[in-house]
């Protein structure tokens, strides 16, 4: 009996694939483009906003790329549209448009502080100056031989 308790729990453990153990990973809040322009964008970016949240990403790609299209200067829209890029592992495309949306709403909070974004979010970074090392500031084998005043 002890048997085929445990190998009815088993397989039920195994037909949910393992969702108890593994439930798939929280998905960033969208944002609604109320103030965008024209009305169909808001349309097209909260017909997006379902299908992202039942996790159909290629339909909510295809109503934030209208969304997009439609108002290219809706910050939320481009957003989205990067939320869901990434998501999908389009990470080139996201960086586009993440950036772009947030060029477009420079107070927004929601875009700024946004976990996509981060590693786009401080470009200077890579324009810091390296430290030369000892051996490039000063050539030679013992490091002070190609500076004046050295013995």
């Amino acid at each position: 009996m002890r048997t085929a308790c445990a190998l009815a729990t088993f397989l039920a453990v195994a037909m949910s694939g393992c969702s108890l153990l593994n439930p798939p990973s929280a998905l960033r809040p969208p944002l609604p483009a109320n103030g965008c322009q024209p009305a169909s964008v808001v349309k097209y970016n909260q017909a997006g906003i379902g299908h992202y949240k039942d996790r159909q990403l290629e339909e909510a790609k295809a109503e934030f790329l209208l969304a997009v299209s439609e108002g290219p200067k809706c910050a939320e829209a481009h957003y989205n549209l990067g939320n869901t890029l990434w998501y999908l592992g389009q990470k080139e495309e996201a960086r586009t448009h993440l950036l772009q949306a947030a060029d477009l709403a420079p107070g927004n909070a929601v875009i700024w502080d946004s976990p996509v974004l981060r590693p786009y979010g401080e470009p200077q970074k890579d324009t810091k100056k390296k430290k030369e090392t000892a051996s490039e500031q000063a050539p030679g084998a013992f490091g002070n031989r190609g500076r004046l005043g050295g013995y």
